[in-house]
């Protein structure tokens, strides 16, 4: 009864270690791609207002 107990332990710390490795890479994929497209639109966005600043346009009073 007792080799049976250890063995139904060791099983499911290695599902529960599968499941956190599981979560974590979907976590960090997610965290990836929305870091990512948050630079790329503050890049964009910087772009933009650099090239307000010099259209002598804008600067009129």
């Amino acid at each position: 009864m007792d080799i049976l107990f250890t063995i139904a332990i060791e099983i499911l710390k290695v599902i529960a270690r599968e499941v956190a490795v599981f979560f974590a890479k979907h976590i960090g994929k997610y965290l990836s791609t929305f870091w990512k497209k948050r630079q790329k639109k503050r890049r964009k966005m910087k772009r933009t207002t650099q090239r307000r600043k010099r259209t002598w346009w804008f600067n009129k009073k």
